[in-house]
């Protein structure tokens, strides 16, 4: 029960904090000191090489830049891609490829430059007002503001985000032009990023007063489809797990909530190093002249890294709401229609349902998403830990 409550404490300090604090929470943050092998700086072909513990590089690469250090401050022009593991990264150069950066802090600079795309981890990514990606931007940590102008898309794991810059070519570019607000910064729970497209009213259209009305109808729409979509999935190919789930929040709803905050904070805490233990392993491999086997490893360890991230947003995002749902939906029908309530899809279909309206409700809905993440998470943990221990038994 101490163990339950200290990770509650966390939690609720870690939710509380917001965009213009963050900078305190991370400066208290202190790496690992890490036993790595002494690596020297050099160029091999057109690539640079840089291993110090502070670097400040103002130059022209030919080929790739691979930067290691304590602070790594780059400008400049890089005709490939920038590689680069720091605790503090400014990036303000021109690179015709792509920037792959692990760091605590991650900055690119109002000159920033990306021809392709950003690849981030870590805790905080900072893109300043007049950088420009040409690509997309992947990022998994706690923290990604992206003012700027992006390409593509905007995608990840990540627990808050904001984007009041652009995504999309715009203008004359192939793609829609997109711009506003993708997550509340000030969000203490997992949500899934949505990028609005403000359209021109036209006339005979739709009144402008009628306009909010509209956009909550198609936000919860889009909801709950996703949640069907993910539902009816899961009913197909196992129909009894939801029911399984919502039981367990149903008898333990208390301990199924601290085993959330445990599940939460761990599993992004545990992504986060083990993105860094794959990039000292990268460099360590090609200091040795591996470099091979270091993609490899990157590939490999990078790609299981990414798709474990990304189901566990997911599920933190619509499985856990379905749980909930699934519980909501028995709770109903046992009492209009008792003979419904061990079909395979009604209760989930309108728990489902109940489930985005209530949500839609303002900060109601913002407090039922949080406890919904929290209890889902928690019920599955137990389920699977009463499974394993039952098969050693």
């Amino acid at each position: 029960m101490r163990r339950i409550l200290t990770l509650v404490g966390a939690a609720l300090l870690l939710s509380a904090c917001a965009p213009e604090d963050l900078a305190a929470v991370v400066s208290q943050v202190q790496l690992p000191d890490l036993v790595l092998p002494e690596l020297q700086s050099g160029t091999i072909g057109r690539d640079l090489f840089l291993f110090e513990d502070q670097i400040d590089f103002d130059g022209v690469v030919e080929g790739d830049l691979f930067a290691s250090g304590e602070t790594v401050s780059i400008s400049g022009s890089v005709e490939g891609s920038i590689y680069t593991y720091g605790t503090d990264v400014t990036i303000d150069a021109e690179v015709n490829g792509g920037v792959f950066v692990l760091g605590r802090e991650v900055e690119f600079g109002p000159t920033a430059q990306i021809g392709q795309g950003v690849v981030f981890a870590g805790m905080l990514l900072n893109m300043q007002e007049g950088s420009k990606v040409g690509g997309g931007v992947t990022a998994a940590g706690y923290q990604v503001i992206l003012d700027g102008s992006i390409g593509q898309f905007v995608r990840g794991a990540m627990l808050r985000l904001r984007l009041d810059g652009t995504v999309g070519a715009g203008g004359n570019g192939l793609l829609p032009r997109f711009q506003g607000l993708v997550l509340n910064p000030h969000a203490p729970a997992l949500s899934v990023a949505r990028v609005g497209l403000a359209r021109p009213a036209a006339e005979g259209g739709i009144a402008e007063d009628l306009q909010p009305v509209l956009d909550v109808v198609l936000r919860i729409g889009r909801e709950l489809v996703t949640l069907l979509f993910f539902g009816l999935l899961a009913g197909f190919f196992r129909p009894t797990l939801f029911f399984v789930w919502a039981d367990r929040v149903r008898v333990t709803p208390l301990v199924s909530t601290g085993y959330g905050i445990f599940v939460l904070i761990g599993g992004y805490i545990g992504g986060a190093l083990a993105a860094v233990l794959i990039g000292v392993l990268t460099f360590w491999l090609i200091s040795l002249g591996l470099d091979g086997l270091a993609m490899a490893a990157l590939g490999i360890g990078g790609g299981f890294l990414i798709l474990g991230m990304i189901l566990l947003t997911l599920f933190a995002a619509y499985g856990t709401k379905l749980i909930v749902g699934t519980l909501l939906g028995r709770w109903i029908l046992s009492r209009v229609a008792p003979a419904a309530v061990h079909s395979r899809f009604g209760p989930l279909l309108l728990g489902a349902l109940v489930y985005v309206l209530l949500a839609a409700i303002p900060y109601f809905g913002q407090a039922l998403a949080i406890v919904a993440t929290l209890l889902g998470l928690g019920a599955v943990w137990l389920v699977w830990r009463d499974m394993r221990m039952a098969r050693q038994i």
